[in-house]
């Protein structure tokens, strides 16, 4: 489905033209739905990878600029020289600053290689112990939704979740339209359509797709057996 499809879907499920749902207004209902339906599930298009250095005798690194803009980062990977891999552990802000001020006082050039991080603010992560070199780190996180048309109108632009879940996003752009338009009753019919499609596609994406059948076994629905005795 792309930005022109769910313009003509969106009109046709309200049975209301474009003088009151114009392309502005859909819009609107458009970039609430693309940020409710990334807020509630974690897809596979938006999981990114970003390589960065740290700067020595900075605490704190700036992942202000990695591609697709970032939603929240998912892990932290210290890279030595010899490309040997050693996850950070992922600890609260809070836990960062009393870490740091309690060694500090007892260790003036308290720098290192890195072990934990956490998110600082929207733009950086701190590390501890500080940096003392120049080191490499790969981010793993979430990317900002994708936009479909792009806020540029374009009738051609798909999206993963056009193209993979078109249902998902029409029926919540719909519930949307009747919130606009002042009809509970049928903005709770689409948005009930809504969370179910929204489940299952969370389940297909965050379950399905991130399941080790080797470990967990293949997924199978249980059938009900026939009384061979014939009762109930």
């Amino acid at each position: 489905m792309n930005y022109s499809d769910l313009l003509d879907n969106v009109r046709s499920y309200t049975e209301v033209d474009s003088n009151v749902l114009s392309n502005t207004i859909i819009n609107v209902f458009l970039v609430n739905a693309e940020n409710e339906i990334s807020r509630m599930l974690s897809s596979d298009s938006q999981r990114r990878y970003a390589t960065t250095t740290t700067v020595a005798n900075n605490a704190f690194l700036d992942i202000s600029g990695p591609q697709g803009g970032l939603r929240y980062a998912r892990g932290l990977q210290f890279i030595d020289a010899n490309n040997n891999i050693t996850w950070l552990e992922q600890r609260d802000a809070t836990f960062m600053d009393e870490y740091s001020v309690q060694r500090s006082t007892t260790d003036a050039d308290f720098t290192g290689i890195p072990s934990y991080w956490a998110t600082w603010d929207a733009t950086h992560l701190m590390l501890a112990p500080t940096p003392d070199g120049i080191y490499t780190m790969e981010m793993w996180y979430d990317e900002t939704p994708e936009r479909l048309g792009n806020g540029s109108g374009t009738t051609s632009t798909t999206t993963f979740v056009s193209n993979t879940a078109p249902e998902v996003l029409l029926y919540k752009c719909v519930a949307e339209a009747y919130s606009y338009l002042k009809n509970p009753t049928d903005m709770q019919i689409y948005d009930q359509k809504f969370q179910i499609a929204v489940t299952a596609y969370a389940n297909e994406q965050m379950g399905l797709k991130r399941r080790d059948e080797y470990t967990d076994g293949v997924l199978r629905i249980p059938l009900k057996s026939a009384n061979p005795n014939g009762g109930n």
